[in-house]
């Protein structure tokens, strides 16, 4: 791209940001808060055990609460599967978000099982994760349901570091049937990772409305239609994350009207082309997004009213096959929130 191009490209980018800031009174709509969910079910020896605080089976209470999640979520655009742990089943491969396709699986648990002779490895359950993670870019919620009791091999919470060590954009949201202290201590420790949520499941089954609050905090939010804008035109070298000084005029101009606009927020989104693995590219999509966050907090900007993610090679804005493409490809969006 010669020097006229990217000229006319940084300029139109800036005023397509002001235009859209100025849009008004649109209808709210629910936005995706994901690109992809996994309902992680317990499923073992413990599970098939009565609630000491609940009075059902387990497995049967998590089936109850994974139904309601199911009749709540928001119907976007998803990666969706169903797994088990300890030991690991898949029930749901990833699939667009069907709710008859989910609500057949979560039938299909057994709700009675054996107790004796069933250990549980929920540590070994959580490694299996890691090629069904390594497939999927952009952000993932794994909502585990379990009561959090683990006796065989490596601690689940050492796992769940391990894992969110490999992919950021992981995040460990619980319903916890924790009916004992120290399963209720390895399911906290595993939501705190990247500020996730835990919440009791005797909470979400006595209260539809908390149902729709987890949902809300961990699937899909409410915005207001013309509130979110995307700005595109930040673009980067291969294998690169620095900022070229062409580029700066729109970031400068972005952080003049976040001044005048204290209300909104931004998610910095970084985006790679298609060349390398899907682990090495949202480590670098994630470098872009932090560099961009950088300088807007250089320039003046809060940083609690911004966040970063990267989705790596996923949703290109052009063909890979060709070396423009994949510049265009390698990219920084803004998408401001109010």
């Amino acid at each position: 791209m010669n020097k006229l191009k990217k000229h006319k490209y940084v300029l139109s980018m800036v005023i397509a940001l002001t235009l859209c800031l100025g849009v008004a009174n649109a209808q709210a709509k629910f936005v995706p808060k994901v690109d992809n969910f996994i309902l992680f079910a317990d499923q073992s020896g413990s599970m098939y055990m009565h609630s000491q605080t609940m009075g059902e089976v387990k497995m049967v209470l998590a089936k109850k609460v994974m139904m309601a999640l199911n009749d709540a979520i928001c119907p976007l655009q998803y990666k969706a599967g169903l797994y088990l742990f300890a030991p690991f089943q898949q029930m749901l491969a990833p699939m667009p978000y069907d709710h008859e396709a989910m609500a057949k699986a979560i039938q299909e648990i057994p709700s009675e099982n054996a107790i004796f002779d069933r250990l549980t490895p929920m540590g070994p359950g959580m490694a299996a994760l890691n090629p069904l993670l390594e497939n999927m870019s952009g952000k993932t919620a794994v909502i585990i349901i379990s009561d959090g009791r683990a006796n065989q091999g490596i601690s689940p919470v050492t796992e769940a570091k391990a894992i969110y060590s490999r992919y950021p954009n992981v995040c460990f949201d619980v319903i916890s049937l924790a009916d004992t202290p120290e399963g209720k201590a390895n399911l906290e420790e595993i939501s705190k990772m990247g500020n996730c949520v835990m919440v009791d499941a005797a909470n979400l089954l006595k209260n539809p409305e908390a149902v729709q609050k987890f949902v809300h905090e961990v699937l899909c939010e409410e915005v207001a239609e013309q509130e979110t804008i995307v700005l595109r035109g930040i673009n980067f070298d291969f294998d690169k994350y620095n900022i070229k000084p062409e580029f700066t005029p729109v970031l400068n101009e972005a952080a003049d009207i976040l001044k005048q606009h204290p209300n909104i927020n931004v998610v910095v989104e970084g985006y790679t082309d298609s060349i390398g693995t899907v682990s090495y590219n949202l480590k670098l999509s994630q470098r872009r997004a932090e560099a961009v966050y950088d300088y807007l907090v250089k320039e003046g900007i809060a940083p609690d009213r911004m966040k970063t993610v990267g989705y790596g090679k996923s949703n290109p804005v052009a063909s890979n096959a060709t070396a423009e493409g994949r510049y265009l490809n390698r990219r920084v969006e803004l998408k401001v929130v109010q």
